[in-house]
């Protein structure tokens, strides 16, 4: 499987706004009005003064030797980065005293912030980490973990031409729910804080690896990099209504690792939170992250102060259960939802997996065995009651910072550009998985497996009917799909409001899904009409 190349978009509207009450020294204006200084005027913002050696030029990114979809996603990454121009964002330099440690309300656009300190990319020639703020509405957060590979072992690392992570801080978060063009984009008016991604780590290592590049040790730093923009957010906002976390590919991972940590932070000074993780489901081959701790130590990773304390004891005991963090996440903050977005045969996900799993003689997945072990994986968090998922019938690798969210409903990527057939009230339809035939307001019979065995309505039902035993109408043929910006529009939840899992294809139950030739394109019914609703 090749995964589709991505259409580039290169907008990014920003809005300027204020922090909420006094960081960093300032204060806003009577009536909301422009940000002022405590002192006197200082300009904190070297606008276009770039320089030479922390410029990412075409010259110094890594040419990929191998070929397949992980290695076509990371260039395309890498292009769009090259595209955008970074010598014309604003710069802050949280080191420098002048600074001020980089205060929201002195600035005027996108930002890009050098925490400096511990903070680095995974070799010793790649530019400086930093991290990139877009201001906006100063009581709504968006702190997304930008992906972007993994370099997990020796083989994924080095030599360079092969490395299976963005070794360079690159600007290539821009569409999707960057683009503030596009008016159904419910974040378009939100403080955007965008973690940029070069360790390679997924937003946790804290390690110098037991290899080397250009005769330098591989340092992967990650944790530290996270932490300097979470300690920047929780400085810079007092006071938050809304607040989402998110993250695609590796930066779901960093959602996985760092969302619990970031809500206990801002415990008590947000209204409304999500962790919205997007393309990743974190399989990895049996035993290579336990290989990962043995080689750095458990000093480097088990300390730190993100984990769970479930996480930290299995971390002691030489264990990484990836498939546990959401979990955690979800028990721990129960009004708040966990939610997954992910495409059925995601090719990047499996590319990786699969070449992880060739490295220690362990057998590749087949794409059936890849969307089987998703829904066996999604079945386990669905267990929780906080957790919806939204899945695209579509082979496609990250969907927040694409273009391509804008087309995408459950059908796939270009969703809402398809002329599709509804049908009409009334109308003779089969119900799900039993294909009995029904019309408008009936009954579809239960079946084990899905809603607990209750009757259903029929996907031909009017909206509101309430004469079966279940009514949720786990199929729909009256409405097309709700599209993936309008699922995102109800997050983070309020009182009151709800979200409801998603999927698009044919409903099968696990005891059909689980056998061979199941194929790629079916939905577990199991997890059909989940709803998670915040209480008023």
């Amino acid at each position: 499987m090749v995964a589709r190349l991505r259409p580039t978009l290169l907008v990014a509207m920003a809005l300027s706004g204020c922090a909420a009450s006094d960081p960093g020294g300032c204060h806003a204006e009577k009536g909301g009005g422009a940000c002022v200084a405590e002192e006197e005027e200082v300009q904190l913002l070297q606008k276009g003064s770039r320089q030479q050696d922390l410029a990412t030029s075409g010259s110094t990114l890594r040419s990929r030797g191998d070929s397949g979809p992980m290695w076509q996603y990371l260039q395309e990454l890498e292009d769009v980065g090259e595209q955008n121009p970074m010598d014309e964002v604003d710069t802050c330099n949280m080191e420098d005293p002048a600074h001020m440690g980089c205060p929201l309300c002195q600035m005027d656009g996108p930002t890009f912030v050098f925490p400096g300190g511990k903070t680095r990319c995974i070799f010793t020639e790649s530019k400086p980490f930093r991290f990139k703020v877009i201001p906006g509405d100063a009581k709504k957060l968006l702190l997304n973990f930008q992906g972007g590979g993994a370099c997990l072992t020796k083989k994924t690392t080095t030599p360079a031409q092969n490395t299976m992570c963005i070794a360079h801080p690159l600007d290539f978060d821009v569409a999707g729910i960057f683009n503030r063009s596009i008016p159904e984009n419910p974040y378009k008016d939100w403080t955007v804080l965008d973690v940029f991604y070069c360790s390679g780590d997924m937003f946790i290592g804290n390690m110098t690896r037991n290899y080397t590049d250009n005769d330098e040790p591989v340092v992967q730093h990650g944790y530290w990099n996270a932490k300097s923009a979470v300690d920047w957010a929780v400085e810079q906002f007092p006071e938050l209504d809304s607040l989402a976390v998110t993250g695609s590919s590796a930066g779901c991972g960093g959602v996985m690792f760092w969302a619990d940590y970031i809500f206990k932070q801002f415990e008590g000074r947000v209204s409304h939170k999500a962790a919205i993780c997007d393309s990743l489901m974190g399989f990895v081959p049996e035993g290579l992250l336990e290989d990962v701790l043995e080689e750095v130590g458990q000093e480097a990773l088990c300390t730190l102060p993100i984990w769970p304390e479930a996480i930290r004891e299995a971390c002691y005991a030489g264990q990484v259960p990836l498939e546990k963090l959401l979990p955690e996440v979800m028990a721990a903050h129960p009004d708040t939802a966990v939610v997954a977005i992910h495409g059925k045969a995601d090719p990047v996900c499996l590319h990786f997996y699969n070449v992880l799993a060739s490295d220690r003689n362990q057998g590749n997945w087949t794409e059936e065995q890849f969307v089987m072990r998703t829904n066996q994986r999604l079945s386990e968090w669905n267990a929780h009651p906080n957790f919806a998922s939204y899945l695209v019938n579509d082979d496609f690798h990250t969907f927040l910072p694409m273009p391509i969210l804008s087309t995408t409903d459950t059908s796939g990527i270009e969703g809402t550009t398809t002329n599709r057939t509804l049908c009409d009230t009334n109308s003779s339809v089969k119900c799900a998985v039993s294909e009995t035939m029904c019309a408008g307001n009936q009954c579809c019979p239960g079946v084990q497996g899905l809603l607990a065995g209750k009757t259903f309505p029929c996907p031909s039902a009017q909206e509101g009917f309430a004469g079966c035993e279940a009514n949720l109408k786990p199929t729909d043929c009256l409405e097309p799909p709700t599209t993936l910006f309008e699922w995102l529009a109800d997050l983070p939840l309020h009182p009151g409001s709800k979200v409801t899992s998603r999927c698009g294809g044919t409903l099968k139950v696990r005891e059909d899904w689980e056998l061979p030739g199941a194929g790629t394109r079916y939905c577990a019914a199991g997890q059909a009409g989940k709803v998670f609703a915040r209480a008023a």
